[in-house]
């Protein structure tokens, strides 16, 4: 007497694993650029921990990019489907925090009454500098502070688990 078994149906099995994979790492992707804050650095191959401020901290002793966290809380999946996951923020100063770069700040009399406003409030010369200064436009260096982007071992981490998941599939056959 011969035992038969049934074929497994692989194209349900194919089909539960894109689904899966695709939930799984909208979740997991977010998840890693969002430690990135708490890590203060992005990890590819290995940890970039962010530069530190060049001026002291309005914010003794707070986080780099995460005084409102609103940047931190605007990450999200911007689109997808089967092939891939599009991540981003509708943050407008987000590029330039991952990227790092150099801003032009144009300096107007509405904009000196605010430096004034400020160094009466904080007594901090910074603000009087900036008030008296004869300059029209003041040049910002703002350092890469990369939290979202490719990451190495981010996709280990998904290859992993996408591999674990193939695994007890096939075990559970």
């Amino acid at each position: 007497m011969e035992i038969q078994t049934p074929i497994p149906d692989f194209e349900a099995i194919a089909k539960e694993a894109i689904d899966k994979s695709r939930r799984y790492a909208m979740v997991y992707c977010l998840n890693f650029f969002k430690d990135s804050f708490k890590k203060q650095g992005f990890t590819d191959t290995s940890f970039n921990a962010w530069e530190n401020r060049v001026s002291p901290d309005y914010r003794a002793g707070g986080a780099l990019l995460v005084s409102t966290s609103f940047l931190l809380e605007s990450l999200k999946v911007l689109s997808g489907n089967k092939t891939y996951i599009e991540f981003g923020t509708y943050a407008p100063y987000a590029e330039i925090h991952n990227e790092g770069g150099v801003i032009k700040i144009k300096i107007t009399k509405k904009s000196r009454k605010y430096f004034w406003y400020m160094y009466k409030k904080t007594n901090d010369t910074k603000w009087k500098a900036m008030a008296l200064t004869k300059k029209d436009i003041m040049t910002v260096k703002i350092p890469k502070r990369q939290f979202i982007g490719e990451s190495a071992k981010m996709m280990e981490g998904l290859d992993e688990w996408f591999f674990s998941f193939i695994v007890q599939k096939f075990k559970n056959l």
